[in-house]
């Protein structure tokens, strides 16, 4: 497979830098010494990151978050107990659909694609329904880019005495998480967006003490996040085989984002954000969302009427030379530009200028 010259230009995966490639050229094993130290110091970074204390377990996960997610949805809720399942995009939805596939009781609360979660509607349903015992909710909705209210929901969590589940997927190392000071149960991460590392590896934080009283509930060998934590801890490497280069990815990411620092980082990210959505609303097509609402994940645009369908766009954006994301929107007849990853806002200004032409010249004659 030849290399791409393409530039990627989406919420995940990312553009990752020569050295975070450059870690994953070499052949090992995940039980050397060097890489049980390599995991070891992962896990305290990860750890750092979202300001967890030593309450919280940090526990890796090979493959996608979407696998973190049902484990932990498999581990926390008791038997017959209801998840409340908070969703504002396709990634909410997502949650729901493993609670569907796992058959775990849940209901779900939907809210409108462009505006951040009501944590007063989130009340309202806890106080009123006592077979709840957990909320999840996705922190920012990669389909949207809207950064919905963690410190509001988690402080209804806290005081009507439910859990909370957070994927934090498209928050982490782009916006500020402080899991000591939320309490949630469990929030989960991925290696693939915020942290600027190759896709393979998930990551959940979450409370010992739920994590112990959830002993036994998974139902699965692969998928029970309790055997896993406990593998991890007492050996250094994991219950089946990972992938290791892609662990060596990730810690060279890791090594990154700490030498660049986290504010640092959050910045770029919102510099790469104003860039792009400055070229696209002098265009004529603005974001449909705006700070403070809006991460800065992607820039969200509307396709005009007359204009290509989001296959087209991406197409189009293709013989440019950006990959584009497509599907899994929030909203339909939209496009989502990423403005995280290794991108500066040159970047992402040349990738919305292209994004601008594309859809100024209306439907292609092939594809749309």
């Amino acid at each position: 497979m030849t290399p791409s010259p393409s530039l990627l230009v989406t919420p995940g995966p990312v553009a990752t830098s020569p050295a975070v490639r450059a870690a994953m050229t070499v052949d090992r094993s995940a039980a050397e010494p060097g890489m049980i130290a390599a995991l070891r110091q992962m896990q305290t970074r990860i750890g750092a990151l979202v300001r967890a204390d030593a309450a919280y377990a940090v526990i890796p996960v090979p493959g996608s978050a979407t696998q973190a997610n049902e484990m932990v949805l498999r581990a926390l809720p008791p038997p017959g107990a209801t998840v409340l399942i908070v969703t504002n995009g396709a990634y909410g939805d997502w949650l729901a659909s493993l609670c569907v596939a796992m058959g775990r009781g849940h209901r779900v609360l939907r809210s409108a694609p462009l505006g951040p979660i009501p944590p007063e509607r989130v009340a309202t349903v806890l106080e009123a329904d006592t077979a709840i015992s957990h909320v999840a909710f996705v922190h920012v909705e990669t389909s949207s880019g809207l950064l919905n209210p963690l410190p509001e929901i988690a402080a209804i969590c806290r005081r009507l005495g439910r859990g909370l589940i957070v994927d934090a997927v498209a928050a982490a190392g782009i916006v500020p998480l402080d899991v000591a000071h939320a309490r949630p149960e469990a929030v989960v991460l991925s290696s693939n967006k915020g942290l600027q590392g190759p896709p393979g590896l998930a990551w959940v934080v979450t409370e010992r003490a739920a994590l112990e009283r959830g002993r036994g509930f998974a139902a699965s060998s692969s998928l029970d996040l309790f055997d896993q934590h406990q593998h991890v801890e007492r050996t250094g490497t994991f219950r089946f085989t990972p992938p290791t280069q892609v662990l060596c990815g990730v810690a060279a990411a890791l090594e990154e984002l700490e030498a660049e620092g986290l504010s640092a980082r959050s910045a770029r990210y919102r510099e790469n954000w104003v860039a792009a959505a400055a070229v696209l609303t002098a265009a004529g097509f603005p974001p449909l969302l705006r700070p403070p609402h809006a991460a800065p994940i992607v820039v969200t645009v509307a396709l005009p009427e007359d204009g290509p369908s989001p296959a087209g766009v991406t197409d189009a954006m293709a013989h440019r030379g950006y990959v584009l994301v497509p599907g899994r929107l929030a909203v339909p007849r939209t496009v989502r530009l990423g403005c995280i990853g290794a991108l500066t806002p040159a970047d992402t200004a040349r990738a919305a200028k292209a994004l601008a032409e594309v859809l100024s010249a209306g439907p292609p004659t092939a594809a749309g």
